[in-house]
């Protein structure tokens, strides 16, 4: 008899081929790696799941998908750090090669579903361009200023949330990056160690020789810190109504969740 979980799998792998007409992945390494991922994950971004695994499996046609509809507008957020078409191009190259190719494994499989897969390979677009830029100057550090002015470049990939984002860009980004620079030192640097360096709860925490759940809290408490500040500053900026302040605090919890996206894999 069919368990429930098992239903889960079939359901959510129909549904992502449905939505991937082309895209070929065995049944057996969908449930396969099925089995790595959360429940609600499995629900929400079935197709984004199972598109990067077709993709590390090598198939064309997800491996064209993902260029045409994942790589290529996830790395317009580049443009917010160096508009130079050679550099955003140079760029795409390098996450692609990183996340398709990888050193043995490809990155790809490190997609976990927490969130929509454009706005994860943004994450990654944006951290390698703020690293280049890094190299081109020839500075041991991005500073405080390059990262936090970046953390509003990648999309949520929300339709909905990308256009309430358009109509307050220049607010929304400046209170992102007011309440990144306003927090405590330790908070900020571990933030930006993450969100530039790409480091891992066990790998901050190994910087600072403290215990993974030390740096994991840090973490909590830098998020809730961003999010709460970067709404305080939108709602006295914007002279929000109620609705508009529910629709603004979804958009800046969405913007915090994807710029740190990839921190929580491991805790």
């Amino acid at each position: 008899m069919e368990t429930e979980a098992t239903a889960a799998v079939a359901q959510a792998f129909a549904a992502a081929q449905a939505a991937l007409p082309g895209v070929v992945l065995a049944y057996d390494v969908f449930v396969e790696r099925a089995s790595t991922v959360a429940a609600a994950a499995l629900q929400s971004h079935s197709a984004d799941l199972y598109l990067a695994w077709a993709c590390a499996a090598g198939d064309r046609a997800a491996l064209a998908w993902f260029d045409e509809h994942v790589l290529k507008p996830a790395c317009t957020s580049v443009r917010g750090i160096d508009g130079e078409p050679a550099f955003v191009d140079e760029i795409r190259q390098q996450v692609r090669a990183r996340l398709l190719v990888g050193d043995g494994t490809p990155k790809v499989l490190d997609y976990a579903g927490r969130g929509a897969l454009q706005a994860w390979v943004g994450v990654a677009a944006v951290r390698q361009a703020l690293m280049a830029k890094r190299s081109q100057s020839r500075k041991r550090e991005v500073d405080d200023e390059s990262w936090a002015n970046s953390l509003s470049l990648v999309s949520t990939g929300n339709p909905e949330l990308e256009l309430i984002k358009r109509q307050h860009a220049q607010s929304f980004s400046q209170a992102l990056r007011d309440a990144a620079l306003g927090l405590e030192p330790r908070l900020r640097a571990v933030l930006g160690m993450h969100f530039v360096e790409g480091l891992s709860i066990d790998e901050i925490g190994a910087v600072y020789a403290v215990h993974r759940a030390t740096a994991a809290r840090w973490v909590q408490r830098a998020r809730e810190q961003l999010f709460a500040d970067t709404r305080a500053r939108l709602v006295d900026t914007l002279g929000l109504t109620p609705t508009e302040i529910d629709r603004v605090a979804a958009l800046v919890q969405s913007q915090v969740d994807v710029s740190l996206s990839q921190l929580f894999i491991a805790a």
